[in-house]
């Protein structure tokens, strides 16, 4: 509850303080290197070419007044470095506002310089930096962003807070190769933990420049006096550039501390005047004796890097404020208090303050990252100019989930009203577990599709769901996301916690299980295989393996949609996502089983039309696209009164109506009466692909299937029809491979156990022949099918690889010979020879059909091997099932 609550105020805050957080952010990153940008476009204005010795501050103050005799100097700025320009603060004149005016001065002669080029730009980005250019309503906005980005910088921190912490890969490596949102999560959630310590650090001190009372809880916590408060009202106009303003707020102020304030470093022409303290009145009021007072001061402090004469008028004392020849920051100065006579009054040195004191008179470097010298600036700098990425990458996220979400609502819509079936069977159960909105949206879909191919359908969120309903379930799909490395969304947390944590009886319970999830995370899919281990150890019987979908592959979707159809009864749902075909043909095929008393089963050959699409690993899947039966579309001509050879747009395109017919799922013959030509080609959804196990490998030059003839009250199945009956030879069959990674075989030789019966031996054939290339001959074929003399395929090949020693072992199993057996018979039979080959590392493939055969094999190999055995062979990826 504690993380959705602050999931919700992060992003709503986010897409409202976010814009101002990237305008901050941008001007404070191009304030960075201010001083250098205003060294290099003014040399000879703020550096100077070195002429001999610089001129000594009583001479080099001497051709200033002369230079300007109605106007009093109140500050003199020395430096140490010989191309460095000094630098005068003017007093105003009596009775004027303001802090005077400051000039650059050539430390050799003397000279006033012309005003430095640049300096109305950076005024302008630290007005923006700082007020929004809105004045004191700005100044209060930034503030407000300001202390928001502290509780994105910490609630950001918890929310992707991972299951293995102490995992540096998690928290820091960045995946460019993802798409769509998780890339967008990705650039928010990986690059906002790398700038997370900039941005709470930036936050932390431009927040003193936001509100007097946080400054002075600051001041008291740090056990610093507080300083005087800030003169000039709220919306004034900042102060001269030069600041080095970074991050979430800049200040362009000296910061107040214990020992003062530390001068600006030269080439900053923004250096404030004197803060409190008469202001000097008259033109030629007389001043301390510097030849006197400046030879003190050198051997008091030993040498200097920049020095601040800030100067008395008539006999008070000199203040001299210095940065060491090393100082540990731009603001770590020292204060050296002169009286007329040369007597040191006082000597506040930067290393001898508290820490607490120290730290409030790096407020500023602490803020601009200069504290940690040029690599903290530099990188302070990136951090502020990164901050425009989380408010896009926050925008996107948060436009993807409204996207989102108006899609659920659709789909639910859609989905309550529908016509409500028969309520004579218990309702399917589809559960969803959802981070971002994408497995809920697919839960209601698939609520839909179920609904409106008659099967009563009842739809919730896996967290609300209660034990006892689970229990009483009988049919159940679950579609669950997978957060962060293999945990449950937060939604279902607690459902993983509390009954994923105890027994549940679940043996009344047939279920199917959509795993969605990411490759590139630790565990692929991991509260989906967890859920799935769950619920086949509380005796649940899946209607279909688990399918896993990485990010939103189109191909296991279609695979999911055609398990719904299955389950349905329906077998013809339209696709979701409409697969890419690509271009094959029909090279050939045979009837494999004349005479069996099972159903025609045919051995198919295709070729592509570019030889570059053999392309494909054993275990993966050919699609088909299917066409309808000629005389279905004849029918359907005929009752609509239309002509095939009339020309409609489809897709884009100009087709005649017959080839578009040959796509599409037809209605009942007398439904369409009376339509026109388009309304049939508009109207009409596209037929959905049907799938089939590749028997082949791509080293054959073609890609075999195994096909076996359904029957339907219409006539042939849509996909067996087309491949076996309608299409001719050298027809063009739309086909498009789909990766079926949960299949693919061992990265390694490793014995191989290859389970199958029926059309199963497809997939199975295509290992073996994978394997007999690569020269792995530890190979184990169990087989079964109804009668050996007619059905059992590919029979001379079998016995070749057998003969030749490819095939090291051969079991068969026909269930309708006189010894009658199964396939999970024979596998009993050999329990002593499966125990041994497992314990030399053998991998389990298991292919073929769902009701009978694969059941039966899971509960032997449980027997043999023992289900905890079995399960960790799954996790290792040794027991893989490819079964429908």
């Amino acid at each position: 509850m504690i993380k959705a609550v602050l999931f919700q105020i992060h992003w709503f805050l986010g897409i409202t303080a976010g814009i101002v957080l990237a305008v901050v952010g941008v001007t404070g990153g191009m304030l960075s290197f201010e001083d250098e940008i205003l060294r290099a476009l003014n040399p000879g204005i703020i550096t100077v070419t070195p002429q001999g010795t610089p001129l000594a501050p009583d001479a080099l103050l001497a051709r200033v007044r002369a230079a300007a005799p109605d106007r009093a100097v109140s500050m003199l700025t020395v430096r140490a470095d010989p191309d460095a320009s000094a630098r005068v603060m003017f007093a105003p004149a009596p009775g004027v506002q303001g802090r005077g005016e400051m000039r650059y001065v050539n430390p050799y002669d003397g000279a006033l310089l012309p005003q430095p080029v640049g300096v109305d730009t950076l005024r302008t980005i630290m007005f923006i930096h700082r007020w929004l250019a809105a004045g004191d309503v700005g100044k209060q906005i930034v503030g407000a962003a300001t202390a928001m980005l502290v509780f994105f910088a910490l609630s950001g921190l918890y929310l992707r807070w991972p299951r293995n912490a102490l995992s540096l890969k998690r928290w820091f490596a960045l995946d460019l190769s993802r798409r769509g949102r998780s890339l967008f999560w990705e650039l928010h959630s990986v690059i906002g933990t790398w700038v997370l310590p900039f941005y709470l650090l930036a936050a932390l001190t431009g927040l003193t420049w936001s509100y007097d009372w946080y400054r002075m809880a600051f001041y008291d916590l740090m056990g610093a006096p507080r300083p005087a408060q800030r003169g000039g009202p709220p919306g004034a106009p900042p102060p001269q550039p030069g600041a080095q303003a970074q991050g979430a707020q800049g200040q362009g102020g000296q910061a107040q501390g214990g020992q003062g304030q530390a001068a600006r470093p030269q080439g900053q022409p923004g250096a404030q005047g004197e803060r409190g303290g008469a202001r000097p009145q008259g033109n030629r009021a007389a001043g301390p004796d510097l030849s006197v007072l400046w030879p003190v001061f050198l051997k008091e402090s030993g040498g200097y890097s920049q020095a601040t004469l800030r100067l008395p008028q008539g006999a008070g004392p000199l203040t001299i404020q210095y940065l060491p020849p090393d100082p540990a920051h731009e603001r770590a100065s020292n204060t050296l208090v002169l009286d007329p006579a040369g007597q040191v009054r006082e000597h506040r040195r930067y290393a001898d303050l508290p820490l607490g004191q120290k730290l409030v008179a790096s407020i500023f470097p602490l803020h601009a990252g200069s504290y940690f010298g040029i690599a903290g600036t530099v990188l302070m700098m990136i951090a502020s100019l990164l901050m425009p990425l989380f408010a896009v990458t926050g925008w996107l996220l948060y436009l993807d989930r409204r996207r989102k979400k108006r899609e659920i609502a659709r789909q639910a819509q859609a989905t309550v009203a529908e016509a409500a079936p028969a309520a004579d069977a218990a309702p399917v159960l589809v559960a969803f577990a959802s981070q971002s909105g994408t497995a809920e949206r697919l839960a209601w879909q698939s609520a839909g599709a179920l609904k409106a191919a008659g099967l009563p359908v009842e739809v919730t969120a896996l967290g609300a769901l209660a034990p006892e309903a689970l229990a009483g379930a009988k049919r159940a799909l679950f579609v669950v996301s997978t957060f962060g490395e293999g945990e449950p969304p937060d939604a279902a947390r607690a459902f993983a916690r509390t009954v994923m944590g105890r027994s549940t009886a679940l043996a009344q319970l047939d279920y199917g299980v959509l795993a969605l999830g990411e490759r590139s995370f630790g565990r692929f899919c991991g509260f989906g295989r967890d859920l799935d281990a769950w619920l086949r150890t509380q005796g649940a019987t899946p209607l279909f393996d688990r399918v896993e979908m990485d990010g939103e592959d189109p191909g296991a979707l279609r695979h999911w949609q055609a398990q719904l159809g299955a389950l349905s009864g329906a077998g013809t749902l339209p696709d979701w996502v409409p697969a890419a075909y690509g271009a094959w043909r029909l090279a050939g095929r045979r009837e494999l089983n004349p005479g069996s008393a099972g159903l025609p089963t045919f051995h198919v050959l295709l070729e592509p039309v570019e030889a570059a699409d053999l392309t494909w690993t054993a275990g993966d899947i050919a699609e088909i696209g299917p066409r309808n039966d000629p005389r279905r579309v004849d029918a359907i001509l005929a009752a609509a009164g239309r002509d095939g050879a009339e020309t409609v747009t489809a897709g884009g395109e100009s087709r005649a109506l017959r080839s578009v017919l040959e796509e599409r799922l037809l209605p009942e013959d007398a439904s369409v009466a009376g339509w026109s030509a388009q309304k049939l080609a508009d109207t009409l959804p596209p037929l959905p692909h049907r799938e089939y196990s590749i028997a082949s490998i791509p080293q054959d030059g073609r890609l075999e299937l195994l096909v076996r003839q359904a029957r339907t009250p219409d006539g042939l199945g849509l996909g067996s029809g087309w491949l076996t009956a309608f299409a001719a030879e050298g027809a063009p069959i739309a086909l498009r491979i789909r990766r079926n990674t949960g299949f693919h075989p061992p990265a390694d030789g490793r014995p191989m156990i290859l389970i199958g019966n029926g059309t199963g031996l497809a997939g199975l054939r295509a290992h073996l022949k994978a394997r007999i290339q690569a020269g792995h001959d530890r190979n184990w074929l169990v087989f079964g099918e109804r009668n050996a003399d007619r059905d059992f395929y590919f029979r001379d090949e079998i016995a070749g690889w057998t003969a030749a020693g490819a095939l090291e072992r051969l079991d068969l199993a026909f269930s309708r010979d006189p010894d009658r057996r199964y396939v999970q018979d024979a596998l009993r039979a050999a329990a002593d020879i499966l125990r041994a080959w497992v314990a030399d590392g053998a991998a389990i493939y298991v292919c073929g059909s769902l009701k009978g055969m694969a059941p039966g094999v899971h509960q032997v190999l449980g027997e043999v091997l023992g289900a905890d055995k079995l399960e960790a062979l799954a996790e290792q990826g040794r027991y893989k099932r490819d079964v429908y």
